[in-house]
């Protein structure tokens, strides 16, 4: 029986854990993974269903392996992930090519799955997410990175009204403490210098387990684990930050002095109407709170334009006050109307060109100060964990300082003969281009 199989994640770094959760699974069961999904018996797609782009690409994708398998008809078809768990019933129905689909409660039952399918089985699993779904011990593989992620809760409770991970994750649940750090040590064992934590939200961690929020405890235990340099805290809330959490970003050294913290707007009635549970008074004082306690802080967000009763007041309030801060680092994105979130019905809903008319205004505006911020940058040295070599061949490493989060952020490219991947060097920013920073090895 042929038993390669090819799984390819879509979407963010939660998906990505996931996926490689699958593999571990999969390999333990004496599959074999290739990354060419022209060798591969099985084709494992994993989709995110987010907003409108995602499925766009996840539907796109798709339809890439069924060409495979028209070409194949051996090849078997998987597609599971938050697209289907949300669109199971619709998808199975009208992709006949699939051989199988499951849900985000089914993660676990992919090695018989496969087993099924190679078998001439069609399989279709999706149920409701359980408390206990995503959570449980998670045995990993060697990063293929200097970096890993590590997923410290899944689901969401807190029902902002252009959300719908909650409708596919269900609610909010941490993993416990003592899972995280065995975890975390294997990861760093095989390699990992970096570990950044995600959720749907960090901040919150442990409030369902224990009763109350225990990240702050969370990065103290962490950074007990020998070999592991950098603890990177991805996806907080404004609205659950604690005095300790930001006493022990600042003192831990370990925990990188970077905070993304998703605002998503900044106008008050705009705030209300997405359920965020946060005023803009509180907002400034907490960036106020982190600036003044972590001065190195570098601090990066992500805002939604368009929601729908979204006028141009709004809009330039908002445009004001990015200006005003100079975030770091800012992601923007037109607001997706979505079917099951409670925004999808409410009024005042813009149109697509006026959407991106603002995203483009307000990604011009924060481009102008990433590129004094970068200017600024000429001349310090930074501390920088090589990635990776440069594809271009040109003598170049990819590196990030405690300033760059993975993937999402620009990078620094390193000129130096001493260069390793995994490795901490010291560079000397002598220029920098659009995103990316470039320096020197010293």
């Amino acid at each position: 029986m042929r038993k390669t199989v090819y799984l390819e994640s879509l979407g963010c770094p939660k998906n990505e854990v996931d996926g490689e959760r699958m593999e571990v699974l999969l390999l333990k069961r004496g599959y074999k993974i290739t990354q060419d999904e022209n060798r591969a018996d099985i084709l494992i797609l994993n989709t995110c269903g987010f907003i409108q782009s995602a499925k766009e690409e996840s539907i796109e994708e798709l339809f890439n392996l069924i060409t495979l398998k028209n070409q194949d008809r051996k090849k078997k078809i998987i597609l599971c992930g938050c697209l289907a768990q949300r669109y199971g019933e619709e998808l199975w129905s009208k992709v006949p090519e699939l051989d199988a689909l499951f849900g985000i409660s089914e993660i676990d039952k992919v090695d018989s799955v496969c087993l099924s399918v190679l078998e001439g089985e069609k399989i279709f699993k999706v149920s409701q997410p359980d408390k206990n779904n995503g959570v449980g011990k998670t045995k990993r593989t060697a990063p293929k990175y200097p970096y890993a992620y590590v997923k410290i809760a899944d689901g969401c409770d807190n029902l902002c009204s252009y959300c719908v991970i909650p409708m596919i994750r269900g609610g909010f649940r941490s993993k416990r403490l003592e899972d995280i750090l065995e975890e975390t040590s294997q990861l760093v064992e095989n390699g990992a210098k970096e570990i950044n934590l995600v959720a749907q939200d960090t901040t919150l961690y442990g409030v369902d387990l224990y009763g109350k929020k225990r990240l702050p405890q969370l990065l103290a235990s962490l950074s007990q684990i020998s070999g592991l340099k950098w603890i990177r805290l991805l996806y907080t809330h404004p609205a659950h930050f604690s005095a300790e959490l930001i006493d022990q970003i600042a003192s831990n050294s370990k925990v990188c002095k970077y905070v993304d913290l998703p605002l998503q707007h900044i106008s008050g009635e705009i705030l209300s109407q997405m359920n965020r549970r946060v005023t803009k008074k509180k907002v400034r004082q907490l960036i106020f709170k982190l600036r003044g306690k972590i001065p190195d802080l570098t601090l990066r967000t992500s805002f939604i334009v368009g929601f729908p009763g979204e006028r141009d007041k709004h809009f330039e309030e908002l445009l004001k006050f990015v200006e005003e801060v100079r975030f770091d680092k800012l992601g923007a994105f037109p607001y997706s109307r979505e079917e099951g979130a409670k925004a999808f019905n409410f009024k005042g809903q813009l149109s697509f060109k006026l959407k991106q008319e603002r995203l483009d205004q307000l990604m011009l505006a924060q481009q102008r100060i990433v590129f004094e911020k970068n200017q600024a940058k000429i001349g310090k040295t930074l501390t920088v964990l090589i990635d990776a070599k440069s594809k271009e061949g040109n003598g170049y490493f990819l590196g990030r300082s405690q300033a760059e989060a993975p993937e999402v952020d620009g990078v620094i490219l390193v000129k130096g003969d001493r260069a390793k991947i995994g490795q901490f060097v010291k560079a000397k920013i002598v220029d920098w281009c659009d995103y990316d920073l470039i320096g020197e090895e010293i």
